[in-house]
């Protein structure tokens, strides 16, 4: 199939899933704003093209910021696609959607009806196909203005022939918003079962059982320091957040470190800062346990990225955790908890060595047989044939 794939500024997973679709015979197109001055179309695998569209001014924009520009991004995709039309369109997160579906209303060429009636016919499998898929849904995004979010995914939800989310929750929150079920599929995220793995190198540590955060030292970072005060012998490496050589001087790690201190555990709380891709998986393989406490995480990568390892992970039961970690089995999920509660469940795990070498090698495979790019980009395609 020719598939275009539509990133206005997420490109990491989308860049995964478009070269395993590569892989598998697909031409991929991926089209994503030009964010550097010159940048042109490079050629990312087999089968897979990024086409850096100019659209607004040639730096990073993320969020609000990138609503001027989508029509012109939009304008720009139909252009192309009039030279070469695509078999199916996916569209990734609302920015993505709307860039999309100015193309297909252009492409549609003059109608005395409104907007909205002609994009329903185009999108209708009789011009070009539109699958749309989600990341955080305002429901569960607090940086943003949650009913104007909300508004514009439920026009993308009814408008697009299909939807898909990452997890089952998101499925829920979709048909709250008044889109059909029927049209909305549960597509998990993707790991890289290769770069992820329980065989690899291993990040330098002590003797100290080791407890790993990588989501920075914001909110989550402070619960699991109040926990470590009640995990004696044990050690926080607290990864993610500014780089390191930024840590003297940013609030939030001052913060985390004022914290250490009040709970006397400043000497077994390590705050690395942002991490390479490289560095992580290494890291991840120095812990016994991984701290995925996010209260929303429609993805669960974290988690993900720590099973692929085979490392039992700690996660909060939401979004992506809820069907990523099967509770008791390659992990444990839990509620929102209060320190001295998480305290107990990780001094529970940390005093049992043979549990948790079962959670981790049941957690690596099911990354390995549910969570392969190999199997997602499968899953996918599935979908695109049956819009196509």
């Amino acid at each position: 199939m020719r598939i275009a794939m539509i990133a206005v500024d997420r490109v990491g997973q989308v860049s995964a899933l478009a070269r395993e679709l590569g892989k598998q015979g697909h031409q991929v197109t991926v089209h994503t704003r030009r964010e550097q001055p010159g940048k042109r179309r490079t050629t990312l695998a087999a089968g897979v093209t990024v086409d850096p569209v100019p659209a607004g001014p040639e730096r990073p924009l993320h969020g609000g910021d990138l609503l001027p520009h989508l029509a012109e991004f939009g304008n720009a995709l139909a252009e192309r696609w009039t030279r070469n039309s695509p078999d199916v369109a996916h569209a990734h997160d609302w920015p993505s959607g709307l860039a999309a579906l100015t193309a297909s209303h252009r492409l549609a060429g003059p109608d005395p009806r409104p907007a909205s009636a002609a994009i329903a016919d185009l999108l209708d499998g009789r011009r070009l196909p539109l699958l749309q898929t989600y990341g955080t849904l305002a429901a569960h995004h607090p940086d943003v203005d949650p009913a104007a979010q909300a508004r514009v995914e439920r026009a993308l939800g009814r408008a697009a022939i299909a939807s898909t989310v990452s997890c089952g929750e998101g499925r829920e929150d979709l048909v709250r918003l008044g889109v059909p079920r029927r049209s909305i599929a549960v597509v998990p995220t993707g790991v890289d079962v290769a770069e992820f793995s329980e065989i690899g190198p291993i990040a330098p540590r002590g003797a100290r059982a080791r407890l790993l955060l990588l989501t920075g030292p914001g909110e989550k970072a402070h619960l699991a320091v109040r926990a470590l005060a009640r995990v004696p012998g044990a050690e926080l490496v607290v990864a993610g957040g500014p780089a390191p050589a930024d840590l003297e001087t940013d609030p939030a790690a001052h913060a985390l470190r004022m914290l250490a201190e009040h709970e006397g555990v400043e000497d077994r709380v390590i705050i690395l800062g942002r991490v390479t891709r490289k560095q992580t998986p290494k890291l991840i393989r120095s812990a016994d346990l991984v701290l995925a406490l996010q209260d929303h995480d429609p993805f669960g990568t974290v988690a993900l990225e720590a099973m692929a390892c085979g490392i039992p992970v700690i996660a909060h039961d939401s979004g992506g955790h809820s069907d990523t970690v099967l509770d008791n089995v390659t992990g444990l999920l839990i509620p929102t908890l209060p320190p001295v509660a998480l305290a107990r469940r990780i001094r529970d795990l940390l005093a049992d060595p043979v549990r948790r070498e079962a959670l981790g090698i049941a957690a690596a495979d099911r990354a390995r047989s549910r969570h392969s790019w190999d199997r997602i980009a499968r899953e996918t395609a599935a979908v695109y044939a049956k819009l196509a």
